[in-house]
């Protein structure tokens, strides 16, 4: 079953790879009427240097046999991304040497550092961006106990289906976010196709948001950039962090994501809301 829905996959990305290059973008001129606004195939399998029927075939998601040299050239014709190429590779069942090893474990260590983490939030994202660990500012922004359910601790599912978490994004602070996080999970489907926690998410994302299905019907991939991450929040108010990314050594499918506050306003204020919400614990325990 993961074997047919790994070509599934691959007939669908190369198709939407083609209809997103535009002939002009491939060096070809566009003459006499065109069915479609991107490359035709036979023109993929001469950019690339290969035959027309053995790229239909690969585009089929056929069983044939496929080299790294001849996915780089169609890599290269369909003007595919590192990210794409990456994704292209794993769904064609080719090694690659940049595919990771997908052990996801919260290391003592790791722990240790977000929870030893004082300059802003601290997260911990598994492979899918289940939220495996967070320090207490982090949970002061994304209040992560504030709804329940099957998806309620990963990251990509609140971004779309919870109203309050979207509340506290400006909103060209969530469009951005919104493809970039669709972007890198769709590039680490390739690796993890067929898994049914991952299957699931992505169906549950398809039925409940029309955006989401938007964005991952384009079959767009990318990998995380720096950027500063802004939030409106509503107790809050304007709050900016600096972005900091570490793939841990003895656990590369997590990611830790680390926020120092990028100005004197946003570290006071997350100082005072530390001090109000430890004071109140202690509160409630006496």
């Amino acid at each position: 079953m993961q074997r047919s829905v790994r070509r599934a996959e691959l007939r669908a990305f190369l198709r939407a790879r083609r209809a997103a290059v535009k002939p002009e973008q491939a060096g070809i001129a566009r003459a006499g009427r065109r069915l479609t606004s991107g490359l035709r195939r036979e023109e993929v399998a001469a950019l690339a240097g290969v035959g027309l029927t053995w790229y239909t075939w690969l585009e089929q998601g056929r069983e044939i046999s496929v080299s790294s040299d001849v996915l780089r050239r169609i890599s290269r014709a369909l003007r595919l991304s590192p990210s794409d190429e990456t994704y292209l590779f794993t769904l064609a069942g080719v090694v690659n040497d940049r595919r990771r090893k997908t052990k996801s474990a919260v290391t003592p260590g790791m722990r240790k550092t977000i929870d030893g983490f004082t300059a802003g939030p601290a997260l911990i994202f598994g492979p899918w961006f289940d939220v495996l660990a967070y320090n207490e500012s982090a949970d002061i922004i994304y209040a992560f106990d504030a709804v329940s359910g099957r998806f309620s601790n990963n990251h990509v599912w609140r971004l779309f289906m919870d109203p309050m978490r979207q509340r506290i994004y400006p909103p060209e602070q969530l469009a951005r976010g919104a493809r970039d996080v669709v972007g890198t999970l769709r590039a680490r489907y390739a690796e993890h196709v067929g898994r049914p926690e991952l299957e699931e998410l992505v169906e549950a994302l398809q039925a409940g948001s029309e955006l989401f299905r938007v964005l991952w019907d384009e079959r767009t991939t990318t990998s995380l950039e720096p950027f500063n991450a802004r939030f409106d929040h509503p107790a809050l108010g304007a709050l900016e962090f600096c972005s900091v990314r570490v793939t841990p050594g003895d656990a590369p499918a997590n990611m830790i994501w680390l926020l120092p506050a990028a100005d004197r306003r946003t570290e006071l204020t997350m100082e005072r809301a530390l001090k109000l919400r430890r004071n109140k614990r202690k509160r409630s325990t006496r």
